[in-house]
């Protein structure tokens, strides 16, 4: 906690020096409300379900195709102070696959039991034009694209406070948050250690960070991050069916570097991450703390990732190369990746995560072509080659054992269009195709079955609104 009291008086300190320099500019008081909302209907393929066609026994789990529709709508109310400062709180409502108004479960959140609910609170006090702090609960992106598109730290949940400073052509944002309060620590678990230790303790797992974004002209942008994750929690060397129960200290450093330019018809996106081993998968929405006995974060070798993607535009067509590499149980944000290979954020209908059970390495050809205003296709083939994860602690969650299929190599072909149906409403529909390799690793019979490669398949038609 030292550490936390320290930085909390060095941004009272800074905000008292701007303070004094300038005032913020006075505004007009009152209540904002912003938004948007969304419905996805999409299709999976069996092999969704039946493990790529893998599953022994036919009479378990689904095996049909499935058909699904979601929807959910998102209200930004930001109050505003005569003298400049906020609050900002998002409310999200009945976010959920369809069910009628009953009793049923798709008709609460999985979260909080709810289906009214806020993901974000917090007030914001600007010192002055150029240095503003926010206090509370938030959601913060940090690399080269809008949120939902970047592969080391995007749209992460976090409480506690943020600042930023602005000069020139500079912008630093630097933050301090409790990834897991010990006085509010209960795992619900009953065959768990007892949980006071860590209470009267004030044993915390804290993050410190700070990230810089440098506007070299209007077309180029360079940043990064730097950060410490801290984490007092309290070990617990309880074993309960082979799976380690409770909580591992996730401690160590983590780092970013990313570009986003262009110049004249040549663009380049890109971003290289590292974090500390017992870092690995810590920017998933995953905790150790979650009672399902499986540590979730954290392996044993520092993580490694990155991607570039240069780009060339002629005219209405794009053509652009997306390569990148995970490492030493390095986990990408959940929002980086095409349609079938990625994170579920960014496409509900992905088939394999990246970097999840595997090391990866990957290229794929991304043309875009667009039509005219209201209409853009674009369209991917990706190739993986994946090197399996072998021994327990090679990554997140993974605990190793005999005779594993592991995916070996992926090919995906996949499809985009975008249309806006008027000012802030959009459609977009997209297809996919996966096609996979397996093979066996730490083999120990001397035969095993012969491994199903049916690819997966899924389509998936997403409305959205903004307002």
């Amino acid at each position: 906690m030292k550490k936390v009291l320290v930085a909390g008086a060095a941004l009272m300190l800074a905000g008292g020096i701007y303070a004094s320099a300038a005032s913020a500019a006075a505004v007009e008081p009152g209540v904002k409300v912003t938004g948007d909302a969304r419905a996805r209907i999409y299709t999976k393929s069996a092999e969704y379900y039946n493990n790529y066609g893998n599953i022994a026994d036919p009479s378990t789990g689904h095996y049909s195709d499935s058909n699904e529709m979601d929807s959910r709508v998102r209200f930004n109310i930001k109050g505003t102070a005569a003298g400049g400062a906020y609050a900002f709180v998002r409310i999200r409502a009945m976010e959920n696959l369809m069910g009628d108004m009953d009793r049923d479960t798709t008709e609460t959140n999985n979260l909080t039991q709810n289906n009214l609910w806020a993901d974000q609170a917090f007030m914001g006090i600007p010192f002055t034009d150029a240095f503003t702090v926010e206090l509370g609960k938030f959601r913060s992106t940090y690399g080269p694209l809008g949120a939902t598109n970047n592969f080391f730290y995007d749209d992460v949940n976090m409480a506690g406070g943020r600042a930023t400073f602005k000069t020139g052509n500079l912008e630093i944002n630097p933050f301090i948050v409790w990834m897991d309060e010990a006085k509010n620590t209960n795992t619900g678990v009953t065959y768990l250690p007892p949980t006071v230790p860590d209470q009267n303790g004030d044993n915390d797992e804290m993050r410190y960070a700070a990230h810089l974004k440098y506007q070299v002209s209007k077309a180029w942008t360079l940043g990064g991050m730097l950060g410490y994750q801290a984490d007092d929690r309290r070990e617990w060397a309880v074993v309960n069916n082979n799976y380690p129960a409770g909580v591992t200290q996730n401690s160590g450093g983590f780092g970013s570097i990313y570009v986003n330019g262009k110049s004249g018809q040549i663009g380049v996106v890109g971003e290289l991450g590292v974090n500390a081993a017992d870092l690995n998968g810590f920017n998933t929405w995953y905790e150790d703390a979650n009672g399902d006995r499986i540590d979730s974060v954290g392996s044993n070798d520092t993580g490694f990732g990155g991607y570039i993607m240069p780009s060339y535009t002629i005219d209405k067509l794009t053509l652009a190369l997306n390569g990148g590499f995970t490492d030493g149980g390095f986990l990408p944000d959940r929002a980086y990746g095409f349609v079938m290979v990625g994170g579920l954020d960014n496409s509900v209908i992905v088939a394999q995560q990246i970097g999840a059970g595997d090391d990866w390495l990957w290229l794929g050809l991304c043309p875009s072509y667009q039509f005219n205003e209201s209409l853009k296709l674009t369209g991917n083939i990706v190739y993986a080659d994946v090197d399996p994860w072998t021994s327990a602690g090679d990554g997140p969650g993974f605990s190793g054992g005999t005779n594993l299929a592991a995916l070996e190599s992926a090919m995906e072909l996949s499809a985009v269009l975008q249309y806006t149906i008027s000012k802030g409403m959009n459609l977009y529909l997209s297809a996919g195709y996966l096609d996979p390799s397996f093979e066996y690793i730490n083999v120990t019979r001397t035969t095993n079955p012969e491994l199903q490669e049916d690819a997966r398949w899924g389509t998936n038609a997403r409305f959205e609104l903004a307002f």
